[in-house]
């Protein structure tokens, strides 16, 4: 007992130390306590534990701790070497104690309940139930609960016990039962309060299934301690005990969270929070109302957050700021609030950034960025407010020379709860603020929201307000690096979005870092643009000094600092650019001008508003430069690089004449001219200037500066640099800034045809004829001639350098050198192998001449295109049909019926002779009788000519398909000058019909007219083609236009390839075109049948003409055309019908006929 006396009076005296540290830490009423913020974990102090030296109860421990997984119970455990625990008794409260309350909150109640109070005691014991030292264990451990017991008296935790056996006990092992009820009792503790812990392999489930038992226990505690605090508060009256609610309500919000009840904890904050609200904000109350505020939002948002309920937490906070926002004490200083509320918005976006990267999903408009960007806001204004604090001296309060002095005032005056001031707590406040960093606070917050914003481009703007800002805080640090590159890094969008404020709040700063620094780059390019009247550095003698450190760094000189610059930061200024200017070799400076606004404009372009230039002809170039310096401008000289195409190889500088130094006068512009004479492999391409250059200082100083405009690049003013809000200066023209460079343009007369015709089969001589425009001799002339590739698609031109060989697509002809005024020829062969309305035909000269070109010879190639349009039509046209001998066009022939074969052959417009003409026929058809085609001998025809010729073949074969009858083949050639002396031959193929068997082949023969009243006789002959005997039945039609005697109906039989002959004699009756009486054949076969119908009497006369009595025709006419064999009259018949002879006979001769 001895023992736990002293242990009791340890804790007591660390417990008074601990209230006096917490009054200490509650005096920066803007920090929230760590167990606010901290995980909420349920209590549990593990006691009987040597982890030291028992191995199994370290297993046990390490089991508790390690790998805490989200599975398993949110339970805190903490080990006690001893039997008792840090905590001191409850102490016993008055009745009117709870009614006189001074405060809302305790200091240290939520670290006492998190870290001090347990929610339950474990116990740990090693006793086996076959323990030789059963009774005198079993005594040790009643003495040890109930001295445990005795430890925390006014205090409700549940005090459990764990044996820790060596071996597993079965639930039926009644020795085992008997000794927990022996056990239970003589504890005087319940049997679920009891645990078993074997040491077995499976020691880490045995663990686990403790743990839940644990929180169980926990959990009934806490719901304990809930019913407690709500019976307290039911007993309140609202209007009389509105702190007590409120802290009443803020504690059952603290133990719904360590039940993992976020819901009722929610509920519970609200509840306090709106009850604060209800309090009235008198001056004294002021602080604990928005500390305790502080805390009630934070609870609130954090499981607003936690819930996914993001727009509930913002709408909470911004009523939380409105309404503290004005909120002040005259116990507090004026930073104090700033620093409060701060910390109000630091909080809220670090709880909306772990929403966010537990997923919520934001926009551009919302999101953490604005708060810490907000909180950094109100730390800038913290840092203000002390410092006019401190030089006002108007919150200096008493201080207390001695330390003791102060201990003894701070542990009579201790204030307990969270947010309530002293008098002194005011002094104690600015000291403490004096030893504050605002700067690194302030530049964490914007660092913060930086990242944030970086994840949204349209907030670009807020961005770079954010850097210039926090290139701001970086100068106050004294981190001038950081400070310049964050200037730097600003500079270049703010001025692109034509942000002349804060541009001009950047540059002094900005120059004040790089004078610091010694960097000649980054000063000589701030300094130009300080020189820009927009930037508010209007004052004369200011814009002068900044000119003539710029020309005194170009000298070598040390540029002098700013007005206002101390003399520490001025020294090493003056040292580090020192150091720089002392070494050996030469500082070169160039500054890219076209990412500034410096006070100087600059136009260009090349004079060539079409934006075109030619091989070898001068193409110039102007520049115009404006200086808006307050003094003249020396350069050493202004370059124009230039580069054709995108191949830096291919680039040139050409800069003003050395003797030249331009001295550039304010307000004056300023010409220049560069000549550029685009070169051969330019053509094709294009030619732009990649830079300006102005150049200031000589190249042997030791700082030697460059001016350069970038022309090409996108985010640079280009040659049309103008100051913010300021037009600059345009040329008269809009002159292009590239120019597209084109090929020396051929000099070169071409003659030749165009719009000819070239016939089929012929090959065509053509003439090329080339002058020489140019004034100086041209050398390698070659044509090359190809079919244009324009055509939409190829018609197989053929071309050769003679007759012989006129079989290429393409043709190059290589011509002779040509002095200038001359000509040379040359001519080649086209062939064309069928008929196309328009060919395309390109010819190609290519000349190779030497110019001299600022006294440099210049080899130029040139080109000449030129496409020639023409024709190809065959040399004439060869029409061909087939007919009867009765003149009826037939497409079907009939095997030995005789036919007549007629071809036609009209001209084009191109004059053909045709010397000769030869008929091949095919194997199927036989001539009846050979005819030599005189008609087509030497012959010449054109567009108004037209020869025809006819025969009579006869079908001696049948086919399965159309065949071509014949094949006439012309030998021809062109009848003018042009035309080569060989002939051309030509075939044609005549009449595809089908052939075609029939097994009966009827004739007639018929005089050529009749008289009326005089009888003549008709002859039909029946031939059977076949190898087979046919029989028919042979029916004559009557007619009333004749009387005739003979067979009228009979049966015939021919015998194979016979033929049979029947006889007519017919009386005419009536005058005029009378329809002679049709013979009808009829088979057994309906398939002979229909042959016959169609094929059989093709060659029959169907009417003849009858004349009146008294015709002048005598009878010995009648008889001799009676006489007359049966082909004559067939022939005479067949000339009757197409009305061209009447009384005569008709030769099959060859005629000429001309239409």
């Amino acid at each position: 007992m001895l023992l736990f006396l002293f242990e009791m009076m340890a804790v007591l005296l660390a417990d008074c130390f601990f209230s006096v540290q917490h009054f200490f830490h509650g005096m920066d009423i803007s920090e929230l306590p760590p167990e606010l913020s901290c995980p909420t974990l349920q209590l549990i102090v593990l006691l009987g534990l040597d982890v030291r030296n028992n191995l199994a109860h370290k297993n046990i421990w390490e089991a508790l701790i390690m790998n805490r997984r989200p599975d398993r119970p949110p339970l805190n455990f903490q080990l006690v070497s001893g039997d008792s625990h840090d905590l001191t008794t409850m102490r016993t409260k008055e009745p009117s104690q709870e009614a006189a309350v001074k405060g809302i909150l305790k200091i240290d109640w939520m670290a006492k309940h998190l870290h001090r109070v347990p929610a339950v005691l474990v116990l740990f014991v090693d006793l086996d139930w076959n323990s030789p030292f059963w009774n005198e264990k079993l005594s040790e451990c009643a003495s040890k609960i109930q001295s445990i017991r005795h430890s925390f008296y006014g205090r409700n935790p549940y005090l459990a016990l764990v044996l820790v056996q060596s071996f597993v006990t079965l639930p039926t092992d009644e020795l085992a039962t008997q000794k927990a009820a022996e056990l239970c009792s003589s504890c005087e503790l319940s049997s679920k309060l009891l645990f078993i812990l074997p040491q077995s392999e499976h020691l880490f489930g045995y663990v686990v299934r403790l743990e839940f038992a644990f929180y169980d226990l926990a959990q009934n505690y806490y719901q304990n301690e809930l019913k407690l605090l709500k019976s307290k508060k039911e007993a309140l009256s609202r209007t009389v005990s509105q702190r007590l609610y409120v802290r009443y309500s803020f504690k059952q919000g603290f133990f719904s969270e360590l039940r993992q009840d976020a819901h009722s904890a929610l509920k519970y904050y609200k509840q306090a929070y709106q009850m604060l609200l209800e309090i009235e904000p008198v001056d004294a109350a002021v602080t604990e109302l928005k500390v305790i505020g502080g805390y009630l939002t934070y609870k609130i948002c954090r499981l607003y957050f936690k819930h996914n309920a993001s727009s509930e937490s913002m709408s909470h906070f911004q009523k939380h700021i409105e309404y503290f926002r004005n909120k002040t004490s005259k116990l507090e200083a004026e930073f104090e609030h700033s620093a409060w509320l701060s910390k109000q918005y630091s909080f809220f976006a670090e709880l909306f950034d772990a929403a966010v990267q537990s997923g919520l999903t934001t926009s551009s408009a919302e999101h953490p960025g604005f708060y810490y960007q907000t909180a950094a806001d109100y730390m800038i204004r913290r840092q203000h407010e002390f410092e006019l604090s401190s030089k006002d001296g108007e919150n200096e309060t008493r201080r207390v020379g001695e330390a003791e002095e102060q201990i003894s005032t701070a542990t009579t005056t201790v204030v307990g709860y969270c947010g309530q001031r002293t008098d002194w707590s005011l002094s104690s406040a600015i000291d403490s603020e004096g030893r504050f960093d605002h700067s690194s606070a302030a530049v964490g917050l914007l660092c913060n929201a930086m990242t944030h914003f970086k994840n949204y481009p349209r907030s670009v703007r807020s961005r770079h307000c954010l850097l210039v800002r926090l290139g701001m805080q970086y100068v106050r640090q004294g981190r001038l690096e950081q400070a310049l590159q964050a200037f730097l890094q600003a500079l270049g969008p703010l001025r692109r979005a034509r942000w002349t404020s804060l541009v001009g709040a950047c540059l002094a700063p900005a120059l004040r870092c790089a004078h610091a620094l010694a960097r000649p780059k980054e000063y000589v390019a701030l300094v130009l643009e300080l020189l820009n009247v927009e930037y508010g550095v209007g004052e004369p003698a200011r814009r002068v000094q900044l000119q003539r450190n710029l020309l005194a760094l170009s000298s070598g000189a040390v540029p002098e600092p700013d007005e206002g610059t101390d003399r520490a930061e001025s020294d090493a200024a003056l040292m580090a650019w020192q150091r720089l200017l002392l070494d050996s070799t030469t500082t070169f400076v160039p500054v890219a001008a076209g990412d500034i606004n410096a006070g100087l404009t600059v136009t260009g372009g090349f004079c060539s508003p079409e934006g075109m230039a030619v091989v070898a002809a001068p193409t110039t170039f102007q520049l115009r430069l404006k200086s808006d310096l307050p003094e003249p401008l020396q350069l050493t000289k202004v370059s124009v690089q230039f580069v054709a195409g995108n191949d830096p190889a291919q680039s040139w500088t050409l800069d003003t004449p050395v003797e030249q130094r331009p001295l550039l006068q304010p307000s004056t512009t300023h010409l220049f001219e560069f000549h550029i004479y685009p070169r051969p492999e330019h053509a094709g391409g294009e030619i732009h200037a990649t830079s300006i250059t102005l150049h200031i200082g000589q190249s042997t100083s030791k700082v030697y500066i460059t001016l350069m405009w970038d022309v090409q690049s996108v985010s640079t003013v280009g040659f049309c640099v103008s100051n913010l809000g300021r037009k600059a200066a345009k040329l008269p023209v809009e002159l292009p800034k590239r120019i597209k460079v084109l090929p020396k343009p051929p000099k070169l007369a071409i003659v030749c045809d165009d719009g000819f015709a070239v016939l089929i089969g012929e090959k065509y001589l053509y003439r090329v004829t080339v002058e020489n425009l140019e004034n100086a001799p041209i050398s390698k002339l070659k044509l090359k001639v190809f079919e244009s590739a324009n055509s939409r698609c190829q018609h197989g031109i053929k071309f050769g350098y003679n007759i012989e060989q006129c079989d290429g697509a393409a043709l190059s002809l290589e011509l002779d050198s040509l002095m200038p005024n001359s000509k040379a020829s040359s001519v080649f062969y086209i062939t064309m192998e069928k008929t196309v309305d328009n060919v395309s035909m390109h010819m190609q000269i290519t000349y190779e001449v030497t110019l001299n070109v600022e006294n440099m010879d210049m080899s130029c190639n040139c080109t000449l295109d030129r496409t020639v349009s023409f024709s190809s039509i065959m040399p004439f046209v060869v029409e061909s049909y087939m007919c009867t001998t009765m003149g009826q066009r037939v497409n079907e022939l009939v095997v030995k019926e005789d036919v007549l074969l007629w071809m036609h052959v009209r001209g084009v417009s191109v004059p053909t002779l045709i010397c000769s003409c030869t008929l091949h026929l095919c194997d199927k058809v036989h001539m009846n009788n050979p005819i030599d085609y005189q008609t087509f001998d030497n012959a010449v025809i054109d567009s108004d000519t037209s020869l025809s010729e006819i025969c009579s073949v006869r079908p001696v074969g049948a086919t399965m398909e159309p065949v071509s009858i014949a094949h006439a083949t012309f030998c021809w050639k062109r009848w003018n000058e042009t035309s080569s002396s060989e002939m051309i031959s030509t075939s044609f193929s005549l009449c595809n019909v089908n052939i075609v068997s029939c097994p009966v082949i009827v004739s007639c023969v018929v005089p050529s007219f009749g008289v009326m009243y005089r009888p003549f006789v008709v002859k039909y002959t029946i031939e059977n083609t076949t190898e087979k005997t046919v029989q028919l039945e042979a029916t004559f039609e009557s007619s009333e236009r004749f009387m005739f005697s003979g067979m009228k109906k009979d049966l015939l039989k021919l015998t194979r390839l016979s033929k049979l002959e029947i006889i007519l004699n017919v009386l005419p009756l009536i005058d005029g075109f009378s329809t002679l009486p049709r013979l009808q054949l009829l088979s057994s076969s309906e398939a002979v049948t229909s042959s016959l119908k169609q094929y059989s009497q093709r060659n029959v006369p169907l009417t003849i003409l009858i004349t009146p009595k008294d015709s002048t025709v005598s009878s010995s006419q009648d008889s001799k055309i009676a006489l007359q064999d049966a082909e004559s009259y067939c022939s005479v018949q067949m000339v009757c019908a197409y009305g061209c002879f009447v009384n005569a006979t008709v030769s099959f001769q060859p005629k000429k006929t001309s239409h």
